[in-house]
């Protein structure tokens, strides 16, 4: 009757044109060509799709990352070209997939926004749950941002790839204004997540994440990012 209309977002390639066309075009702008790193994730596909490609024809040095979730097989799709993940294993799936505290960001079947992404992807790294949660601490309370689980993610995924790129530089990274530009998207806000991501409850009991209260995470010290 014409009074709904599916957006179909994970197969509707609008979606990556949209970034294309707009995100990816004003990131460029603001960081005036100098990147080093794109690090996201990928819920639909469409944002790193829309970014990577826009990114790469302009500078094919530059290295997009994908960041995911345990329980997501897009790590090894794009690390070995397998679209699996250990909880697909026989006697290990889910009804319900709940792997992982951080919602909405990886998947289990190949979309067509991500397809859109792959050519343009150089690796993949992982991030966990209570490295997403502890980001989120971290974030509060050194830059005040009250984000998502998916920006979490992406935050922690970035710290992992600027230890990788200083690590291939070497002595080239001594100095702090020589250090990767490395860039991210922040596109989800905590206010959605109170019942699970930001609760320490629903974190214990469903996931075996054990957040401290009151912790502090002091501005200098990104100790609980594992390296990539």
């Amino acid at each position: 009757d014409g009074s709904r209309f599916f957006t179909d977002q994970f197969e509707n390639l609008a979606n990556f044109r949209a970034h294309y066309e707009d995100t990816a075009a004003e990131v460029w702008a603001q960081v005036k060509g100098r990147m080093d790193a794109l690090v996201l994730g990928a819920g639909t596909g469409g944002t790193i799709a829309g970014l990577a490609r826009y990114i790469k024809e302009r500078d094919g040095s530059v290295k997009v990352v994908l960041a995911d979730p345990h329980g997501s097989g897009l790590y090894n799709k794009v690390k070995a070209g397998v679209m699996y993940a250990p909880t697909e294993a026989e006697g290990r799936r889910k009804r319900n997939q709940s792997d992982t505290v951080m919602e909405g960001v990886g998947l289990n079947r190949v979309v067509a926004n991500f397809v859109q992404a792959l050519p343009y992807i150089d690796t993949a790294v992982r991030v966990s749950d209570p490295e997403a949660v502890a980001m989120s601490q971290y974030l509060l309370q050194n830059e005040g941002l009250f984000l998502g689980s998916s920006s979490c993610l992406n935050c922690a995924a970035a710290v992992k790839v600027s230890r990788m790129l200083r690590r291939e530089r070497g002595e080239e990274c001594t100095r702090e204004e020589d250090w990767p530009v490395v860039v991210t998207v922040l596109c989800d806000s905590g206010t959605r997540y109170m019942s699970s991501f930001y609760s320490s409850e629903y974190l214990r009991d469903n996931y075996a994440v054990h957040v401290q209260q009151d912790a502090l995470y002091p501005s200098d010290d990104l100790s609980f990012i594992s390296d990539a």
